[in-house]
């Protein structure tokens, strides 16, 4: 069985998706700096896979900004918000959502609205009630996608929240790093394709789990839901050291283990993938540059070589993940613009 897909489309498209990401960032940037005045914390929030881009967005808008930021899953703002809010703090609230109208995501941010806080939302969808209701609000609105999975809507999310970032704390720096995101992501699709083929066929893998820290713990949250979404296996994702405790028990022969390599983890990575090899596992290990102390270790590796820092590249350590569940998901002869029992959206 195969299917021309909407989603191979929207995975190798995503480049273009974020130069006109950037495009939009540099045409709001006067307005988004002005909406963070005198903002004391931020939460993102959302659910699903916008529920990880928070996760991506939090730390590193908190690490540039330096003002304090976390991300919430959106009904523990209306449910618990005593979990998520102090009296006398100046909030701005980010809800995000690709299609503006999922049902926990909305109520997050009519709790907002409704107590007087600054509201930014992020979506994909200009008639949204995100769009139309927040106070400020990103549309991007050419990262639509047919398929229900996100792909370059999500990577396109995740980079709207860094240029954000680089917007909100000045960062001539760091903007001019994301802005080379597009080209590199041409490259890696070129360079890459075919490996995400050969692991997504690999049809001795059935199990997968994927780990990164900091930011990148967020991408493994995606990565594992892209997998789960696209191909019905079993998927974990954990910080790189907690994956060294109880969640190991599960490595074996048919287990593929992804570490989304880091600048400041490299010691830890490479005893986890030391460790996946004693216990019979396979790795794909995804990174800037290829330690030589790993080489020959790994199964399979992506080596970025983009010059940029951990924290502006980021999003391109997902085409490739995007690529195996794609494939994977051809192999068991499923259909990856429709997984089993998922909405594009989620009504309450």
């Amino acid at each position: 069985m195969s299917y021309e897909t909407a989603t191979i489309k929207e995975i190798m498209e995503q480049p273009p998706c974020w130069e006109k990401t950037i495009q939009l960032a540099d045409r709001r940037a006067k307005d988004v700096k002005s909406a963070f005045s005198g903002i004391e914390e931020v939460i993102f929030t959302g659910c699903g896979s916008a529920y990880n881009v928070a996760w991506v967005a939090a730390p590193t808008f908190q690490h540039f900004t330096g003002i304090k930021a976390r991300a919430f899953p959106a009904a523990d703002i209306f449910q618990y918000p005593d979990t998520v809010f102090t009296k006398g703090i100046h909030y701005m609230i980010i809800p995000i959502s690709r299609s503006g109208k999922t049902t926990e995501t909305v109520k997050a941010m009519e709790y907002a609205l409704e107590r007087g806080m600054k509201t930014l939302s992020l979506t994909c969808f200009p008639q949204s009630p995100l769009a139309r209701r927040c106070e400020n609000t990103l549309v991007l609105e050419w990262t639509q996608e047919r398929s229900v999975v996100t792909t370059q809507s999500l990577t396109s999310m995740v980079l709207m929240t860094q240029l954000l970032s680089g917007i909100v704390s000045d960062r001539a720096n760091y903007l001019d790093q994301l802005k080379q995101l597009p080209i590199y992501g041409e490259k890696i699709l070129e360079n890459y394709q075919t490996l995400g083929e050969e692991i997504g066929e690999d049809e001795e893998i059935e199990k997968f789990a994927f780990v990164g820290s900091g930011p990148y713990y967020g991408l493994a949250r995606e990565a594992q839901l892209k997998i789960k979404e696209m191909t019905l296996l079993p998927s974990d994702s954990y910080p790189i050291l907690e994956y060294r405790h109880g969640p190991r028990s599960n490595v074996d022969s048919r287990m593929l283990v992804t570490i989304l390599g880091s600048d400041k983890g490299k010691e830890y990575e490479a005893l986890l993938v030391k460790e996946i090899n004693s216990l019979q596992g396979k790795s794909l290990f995804i990174c800037e540059e290829m330690d030589s102390t790993l080489k020959g270790l790994v199964n399979y590796s992506c080596v970025l070589k983009s010059g940029l820092s951990e924290l502006a590249r980021g999003i391109l350590y997902m085409p490739v993940i995007h690529l195996v569940a794609y494939h994977r998901a051809l192999k068991r002869q499923l259909n990856p613009d429709s997984p089993k029992n998922v909405a594009y959206w989620v009504k309450t």
